[in-house]
């Protein structure tokens, strides 16, 4: 059975890039290592199992893990391996994001990192599989109470405490449409609150007449994030849909766009999570 994600970590969870440097104490490890061991917290809603190493910065890998000084003082980080094709990618947001909502709510801090890591580093230290990439990684101990000048800087230029309107992620029925429902709007503002890459929220939500939930993605013109060589969007939809599924509890995801009319240019059609 899958570990029971509190929907309390999706509000409380933030990034952070500046650790005490304290090691990840006996109890703690047991519960990473245990979730670890887990299969089914690593399988996202595509049938593929993720694989993620925990490492300790000193012990399991030779020198520090290169962030270009954005992480300061974390003594252990997790490491997510995997083939590169759009469904595990994911895949990986689901399955990753969950787990960090888990380290979360038993006092660990984290950060997602996509792009400021060394790649060509930690591939010579982190055995790959022919075909597999590392997507993405992330720093995991105990915050600082004391936020570095660097991470507020970073908080701001990522525009991190800042999120897109509601009404221009969520619909009802058709893309005219707001949502009016209170219990639902509560309940889509977790997803609101989701993590991803530059803080570009390329995920929107139609709720239909019968509650099912079609998720498309938005495209973000000229991002950036491009150039990583996969797509860290397709990853951003899958943080979106664990997200979702915490909030309004498990659900069957399906590939089904045959009843959706009417759909802007600008969105391509992801899955469809089942009332």
């Amino acid at each position: 059975m899958k570990n029971i994600i509190q929907k309390d970590s999706m509000k409380t969870r933030k990034s952070i890039r500046t650790y005490t440097g304290e090691k990840i104490s006996a109890i703690d490890k047991e519960k990473i290592i245990n979730y670890l061991n887990n299969d089914e917290n690593l399988v996202g809603i595509n049938g593929n199992k993720i694989k993620i190493q925990f490492i300790e910065i000193g012990e399991n890998i030779s020198g520090s893990i290169g962030t270009y000084g954005i992480i300061k003082n974390a003594p252990a980080f997790l490491i997510v391996t995997s083939k590169n094709s759009r469904d595990i990618m994911l895949d990986c947001g689901y399955v990753f994001e969950r787990f960090l909502l888990y380290l979360e709510q038993n006092g660990l801090g984290t950060c997602w990192l996509g792009g400021t890591f060394n790649r060509k580093k930690l591939n010579k230290d982190i055995k790959l599989s022919s075909g597999e990439i590392i997507p993405i990684i992330s720093p995991v101990g105990y915050s600082s109470k004391k936020s570095s000048l660097s991470n507020k800087m970073i908080r701001t230029f990522a525009k991190s405490d800042s999120r897109i309107n509601f009404d221009e992620l969520f619909f009802n029925e058709n893309f005219n449409h707001n949502i009016k429902d209170p219990d639902i709007r509560e309940a889509l503002e977790m997803l609101r609150l989701a993590p991803s890459a530059s803080n570009k929220q390329p995920w929107r939500v139609l709720i239909d007449a019968n509650g099912d939930a079609h998720f498309f993605i938005k495209r973000a013109p000229n991002y950036s994030g491009e150039k990583l060589g996969y797509d860290i969007q397709w990853l951003d939809i899958g943080i979106s849909i664990a997200h979702y599924e915490i909030a309004f509890g498990c659900r069957e995801f399906i590939v089904n766009a045959s009843k959706i009319d009417n759909v802007p240019d600008s969105l391509e059609y992801v899955i469809t999570a089942k009332k």
